[in-house]
């Protein structure tokens, strides 16, 4: 159930960092945080990143740094190490690191002096850990509290990151220019995103594929799937190069998609009839389509990583009906190293999912109709730091 959210008197100072480790997931939600922060509360957000390449395809132009780049200020830093401009930027009233990323002395004096609240902005999981964790505060040495921020699927986490137009933002209000953007040709084939980590998995669910004998144009925006063919031997070593090829493999249509700015990214889900995303704020967004999807999550070391993975779909498997849920359950699993199915039990699952596809599609639906009735991350942030500040 949505409440309304507490505005400052004067907009709030807000200083975020953010470490970039895996190439775009850190950096997609930083950055998507400080645009929300920036423009739906009016805070005046001061974004500080050790990686500047990773953002700028997300938000091209991006210009030098430092600068204001669509309504954030943006610095450098080296966690742990130095941030430039901290003298030259107005104190912060909320300070945000994201993902425990090791903040400068100089920033953690400035946090005690100017008694800043300070958040740790944790990834995203739902396991009964993070709802008990989250907004719990954490004593540090300097004598100040810090709270930690665990986004989650329910009413008593800290939320998603949801902008207030995103039906605006996942809109395709044009169609023929969006494909020309993507390459596409006009559709006429059923349309997956595959949008995940370098996986031995890849060769296996083509041969599904191939094995189902329908047809389906597979869509590709980055390197690590199709590294992950041209090794298993299953597509050429020059195939698929350059945005825009495409390689067919029986009645399969492999398409290489130029890369996207993040604010473009909902209209590729939309255009899809079903997803295969990596990372955190990809999953979040297909959540949001409403699209049938499977989450090919961040492998972690000890496979802490299993945990999280059942942690959400037995939440979400919720507002399924069997045989989907099995089916589902073993393909995901299959996907992520959990198990490793036959081919025969791998392409009975897929076509059971075939059979279902309706069941399917209404349960994506339910559960990014349960999501949307909720406040989103940062309406929540706002009365969480409203309350702390007065």
């Amino acid at each position: 159930m949505h409440t309304p959210f507490l505005q400052p008197q004067h907009p709030l100072c807000c200083w975020l960092f953010c470490t970039v480790i895996d190439n775009y997931g850190d950096i997609g939600v930083s950055w998507r945080l400080a645009q929300i922060l920036s423009r739906e509360l009016g805070w005046h957000v001061h974004l500080w990143l050790d990686d500047e390449q990773s953002l700028a395809p997300l938000a091209p132009p991006l210009p030098a740094l430092p600068a204001i780049h669509q309504s954030v200020f943006l610095h450098r830093w080296r966690a742990g190490a130095e941030a430039e401009d901290l003298s030259d930027t107005p104190a912060p009233d909320v300070v945000i690191e994201t993902f425990a990323c090791d903040l400068p002395q100089a920033v953690l004096d400035i946090i005690r002096t100017q008694r800043a609240l300070w958040l740790n902005w944790e990834y995203l999981s739902a396991e009964d850990w993070a709802r008990a964790m989250h907004a719990k505060p954490s004593p540090q040495t300097n004598g100040v509290q810090k709270y930690f921020w665990l986004m989650g699927f329910s009413e008593t986490d800290g939320g998603l990151l949801r902008e207030k137009n995103f039906d605006s933002l996942s809109a395709i209000t044009d169609m023929p220019s969006l494909r020309r953007q993507l390459m596409l040709p006009p559709k006429n084939l059923p349309e997956w995103l595959l949008f995940g980590y370098q996986s031995t998995a890849w060769a296996r669910w083509l041969t599904m594929w191939l094995q189902h004998g329908e047809a389906m144009r597979l869509l590709i925006p980055a390197e690590p799937v199709l590294c992950s063919l041209r090794e298993a031997g299953i597509i050429p070593p020059n195939a698929l190069l350059q945005s825009g090829d495409t390689y067919i493999l029986g009645k399969l249509e492999l398409h290489r998609l130029p890369f996207l700015p993040q604010h473009d990214f909902d209209r590729l889900l939309a255009l899809c009839d079903g997803l295969i995303v990596r990372g955190e704020d990809s999953f979040v967004r297909a959540q949001f389509s409403g699209k049938p999807f499977f989450w090919h999550i961040y492998p972690q070391e000890e496979q802490a990583h299993h945990e999280k993975l059942h942690a959400f779909w037995l939440l979400s498997h919720r507002h399924f009906e069997e045989p989907v849920i099995t089916a589902h359950r073993q393909l995901s699993d299959d996907l992520n190293g959990v198990i490793e199915l036959s081919e025969h039990e791998r392409l009975f699952a897929w076509q059971t999912l075939c059979r279902q596809q309706q069941s399917w599609r209404n349960a994506a639906e339910s559960w990014r109709n349960y999501l949307f009735s909720q406040n989103s991350a940062t309406e929540r942030l706002a009365n969480f730091v409203a309350d702390k500040l007065k």
